[in-house]
């Protein structure tokens, strides 16, 4: 019985010591980011997280206006596939903050300072995490359209890199993001490609002649 309780408090401890030392990496992480940031480049970081989202969420949009005027039933679906996806992600990130309860780094830290303000928590990213289910989504929907897997991934990269470079979010919470997004995305979409979720009724039909 006292081995057991002794396995325990040193696994208690290893972790506590672990976790410690993550942080602390995190941070100086975050720290050599903030402090070699190029200030030059500080209002086109700025701008672009002020836009991200509405960005993000605006080419499904119009994909999805573009397929219901142009009467394409598959991109329709396509464009359902990644504002769903986008919306459980979002919903997920939001549920993990608020669990997770992790403080800004500028709130921790005094040498990094915020260029941006924001009242949430940090764990995970929601900038980091919508842009990148957006890339992975272009990814598997529109494997031929390789310019626009190009321009959504460097999107991705830009984003989650400024939200480190703002101050805002540590290593972990942009990777912690990605993650989850990559996740929510080979889960969901890959579910409804199975069930055929992109092939028409007509299509179907056809089959059964």
């Amino acid at each position: 019985m006292n081995q057991v309780i002794f396995l325990l408090q040193l696994t208690q401890l290893l972790s506590a010591d672990l976790f410690t030392k993550l942080q602390q990496t995190d941070a100086r992480l975050l720290s050599f980011i903030t402090h070699h940031r190029v200030n030059s480049l500080d209002p086109f970081f700025i701008q672009l997280t002020d836009v991200a989202t509405l960005v993000t969420y605006s080419i499904p949009v119009i994909l999805l206006i573009y397929a219901y005027a142009k009467q394409l039933v598959v991109l329709q679906r396509k464009s359902w596939l990644v504002l769903i996806a986008l919306t459980i992600n979002s919903a997920i990130v939001d549920t993990l903050k608020k669990v997770i309860h992790r403080p800004r780094p500028f709130v921790t830290y005094s040498d990094i300072h915020n260029l941006v303000p924001v009242t949430s928590f940090s764990f995970p990213s929601g900038h980091t995490a919508e842009v990148t289910l957006l890339a992975i989504s272009i990814s598997i929907l529109f494997p031929k359209q390789k310019w626009a897997i190009v321009l959504t991934w460097l999107w991705a990269l830009v984003i989650s890199y400024s939200r480190m470079d703002l101050g805002v979010h540590y290593p972990s919470d942009v990777l912690g993001a990605m993650a989850n997004s990559m996740l929510v995305a080979f889960t969901f979409i890959k579910l409804m490609l199975r069930l055929d979720f992109l092939r028409s009724e007509k299509q179907n039909q056809l089959e059964r002649q």
